[in-house]
C-alpha cells in the first residue's frame, strides 16, 4: 500500500506568539483566471500562482475584521476533508455591491481567495475546488452592515488547509517581493 502523506517533524514553540486575525483586504480570483500553480520545492504549502494574461483579481476591502478566512478539518469515512470559507462584507449598500455579490454566487467554477493575515503570510483558500456563496444576506436594520451584503464563501472539498501565497528569493521567503506580488494580482 503507498504511502500518500506522513509525519515528517514536530512543532517547535516559536519566539513570539502570532498576532490573529487577518488585514481587511482581500483577493477574488475566478479559478478560470488560474493559469499556473507553482509549488515551493521544500514548504509544499508555499506557492506562487500566474493568471491568464490579461486577467486580474478583484480587491474587496473590508473593515475592521470584516475578512475572516477559515479552514477546517472534517474527518471523512475514507480520509481528513477540509472546508474552507471565508466572510466578507459589501458595505456599499448600493445596486453595484449587490451586483458584484450576485456575481459570485453565479460564478461557475466558484473563486479563489487570498488574504493577509497580521503575520506576513497570504492565506489561500478555495484552490482546488473553488469557493462559492454558501450564505449571503442584506438587513437594513443592521447598524454594523449599514445595509450593505454579508456573505460566506465555503468549499467543502478541499485537499487541505489554507495555503500560502508566496515569493522566494535566493530560497528565502521575501516578505516585500510577497506584498508586490500580491498586489499585482488585482485591479481596483
Amino acid at each position: 500500500m503507498a504511502v500518500c502523506r506522513q509525519l515528517k517533524k514536530g512543532a517547535a514553540a516559536p519566539c513570539e506568539t502570532g498576532v490573529s486575525g487577518l488585514k481587511p483586504r482581500t483577493v477574488l480570483i475566478r479559478k478560470t483566471d488560474i493559469a499556473g500553480i507553482v509549488r515551493h520545492a521544500t514548504i509544499k504549502k508555499g506557492l506562487s500562482l500566474t493568471l491568464v494574461a490579461t486577467k486580474k483579481g478583484f480587491l474587496f476591502e473590508g473593515m475592521g475584521s470584516s475578512n475572516a478566512a477559515r479552514a477546517e478539518l472534517s474527518q471523512g469515512t475514507y480520509g481528513p476533508r477540509y472546508t474552507h470559507s471565508l466572510d466578507l462584507v459589501a458595505f456599499d449598500p448600493g445596486p453595484e455591491q449587490a451586483e458584484t455579490m450576485e456575481d459570485l454566487a453565479a460564478e461557475p467554477e466558484g473563486v479563489v481567495s487570498i488574504t493577509p493575515d497580521n503575520n506576513g503570510y497570504y492565506k489561500i483558500l478555495g484552490l482546488n475546488a473553488g469557493l462559492r456563496p454558501s450564505a449571503m444576506n442584506t438587513d437594513s436594520e443592521n447598524e454594523d452592515l449599514g445595509g450593505g451584503v454579508a456573505g460566506t464563501l465555503t468549499s467543502t472539498k478541499e485537499k487541505g488547509l489554507a495555503d500560502y501565497f508566496m515569493v522566494f528569493t535566493a530560497g528565502v521567503y521575501d516578505v516585500n517581493a510577497t506584498r508586490l506580488a500580491f498586489e499585482a494580482l488585482y485591479t481596483v
